[in-house]
């Protein structure tokens, strides 16, 4: 059982009111630009004016295209809850910071994972809420200049189509820190694989595109499958074995079917541009979402 503090500072709240924020259909620019001066009228307790300023000055523009006023203080505090974990000296540097908030009305709740950018790190979160019995709804990936990560997901307790309790988002927090570790917990990779004994593969194939137009730097991969546990896991573990990074991704789930838009790039951060390779990216992605006849 983790105790509290000793991975994260984990944070169990309600659903937190809707607040005003910036036009949607504002450049995100203006959008960012909307938020600056908030801060600088109320200042967030306990975090710095050069923090604010780097998180406005490395987040990617997709994230000021999306974030309300809520979830960027809520992003400020668990980001700087990471760097107090990175500052310790007991402990390893692999640590992760998470923390989340109870969506009751929505029967869902909504974690927030804050760790050092590293191969193959989305696929081990996922697995870590699958290997909890957590279905990922949706899930929202930001990485920031200085290498810091942000990801965002809407999750759902795959028995009782509800909330996460808080003992399984703190068994999902202990197989995460076990599977960041350097070598990882054997329990921990165990743990996270084991959903592949649980969750019957589809008879049928999953629709898989690739746009190199949509973004200048880096492979736009769609992906449309029924929605099951370990899902998200299985595409992106495909996408790390194939040596690709993900730079950006956007998870929703819609009457059981995942519409995954993921970005990626190869190993020397360039578009994957040889037909050969995609075809054999697609190929795979097929052979680890559908039943081998």
């Amino acid at each position: 059982m983790v105790k509290p503090g000793s991975i994260s500072d984990q944070v169990l709240t309600k659903e937190a009111p809707p607040v005003a924020g910036p036009a949607e259909h504002l450049p995100w620019g203006q959008r960012r630009d909307w938020f600056r001066p908030r801060f600088k009228q109320q200042p967030l307790a306990g975090i710095s004016a050069e923090e604010i300023e780097a998180h406005f000055s490395a987040m990617p523009a997709y994230y000021w295209e999306r974030v309300n006023l809520a979830d960027l203080v809520w992003g400020l505090e668990t980001i700087h809850g990471f760097l107090r974990l990175v500052a310790a000296p007991t402990l390893p540097a692999t640590t992760p910071f998470v923390s989340w908030r109870q969506m009751p009305q929505a029967r869902r709740t909504r974690i927030m994972l804050c760790t050092w950018d590293r191969h193959g790190l989305l696929a081990k979160a996922a697995a870590a809420l699958s290997a909890v019995r957590l279905n990922i709804i949706q899930a929202d990936v930001f990485t920031r200049a200085d290498h810091v990560v942000l990801d965002v997901f809407s999750v759902m307790d795959a028995d009782s189509g509800g909330p996460a309790s808080q003992t399984r988002l703190q068994e999902m927090t202990f197989l995460l820190d076990g599977a960041l570790s350097e070598p990882p917990r054997f329990a921990s990779v165990w743990a996270c694989t084991r959903h592949r004994f649980l969750a019957p593969l589809s008879p049928l194939p999953p629709r898989i595109s690739f746009d190199n137009d949509a973004s200048a730097l880096s492979t736009m991969v769609r992906v449309a499958a029924a929605d099951r546990l370990g899902l998200l896991y299985d595409i992106l573990q495909t996408l790390a074995d194939c040596g690709l990074n993900i730079t950006q991704a956007r998870i929703e789930t819609d009457d059981d079917l995942a519409h995954d838009i993921i970005h990626v790039t190869d190993a020397h951060g360039q578009k994957v541009l040889d037909p050969l390779r995609l075809e054999v990216l697609r190929s795979r992605i097929e052979a680890a979402l559908t039943v081998k006849d």
